[in-house]
């Protein structure tokens, strides 16, 4: 990401709020998401590093798992064993992370201000995001965005 950044593209990363990151903000922007048969709230962190907006969802199931308290693993209690949630978790940070270009009103770099827009390109980054492209074209594509 910083790369890009260095080459002039806006760039933003969002991964799960695991732990309390001392640089990180809290936007004050929540956004519902449905996931499996419920309405979950999440809200997004945010810092700037290296020319990169660093977003972060933050909602229990993420900090619950990790957090300094249980000694666990990101994707299971311990290494070969996933966690039940794992499904219902990604699928919280893949929809999360579609919303977040568009309702984060960012001004961290003296280049780009606002919201990112619809204009984007998303890079799915291993089997937690594996979501995004699906997400993309059945529930945004489907309704022109």
């Amino acid at each position: 990401p910083p790369a890009l950044a260095a080459r002039g593209h806006r760039v933003m990363t969002i991964s799960p709020r695991y732990d309390q990151y001392k640089d990180a903000w809290d936007t004050s922007v929540a956004v519902e998401i449905k996931v499996g048969d419920s309405i979950e709230m999440v809200h997004f962190f945010h810092c700037y590093k290296r020319g990169v907006d660093r977003v972060f969802v933050d909602h229990p199931m993420f900090l619950e798992k990790v957090w300094g308290k249980t000694a666990s693993k990101i994707y299971g209690p311990k290494a070969g064993l996933d966690y039940l949630d794992n499904e219902l978790r990604f699928s919280l940070l893949c929809q999360a992370a579609l919303e977040a270009p568009r309702v984060l009103n960012l001004n961290s770099s003296n280049y780009f201000s606002g919201p990112y827009g619809e204009d984007v390109l998303f890079i799915a980054n291993d089997w937690h995001t594996a979501l995004i492209p699906c997400y993309l074209k059945s529930m945004y594509q489907s309704r022109g965005i």
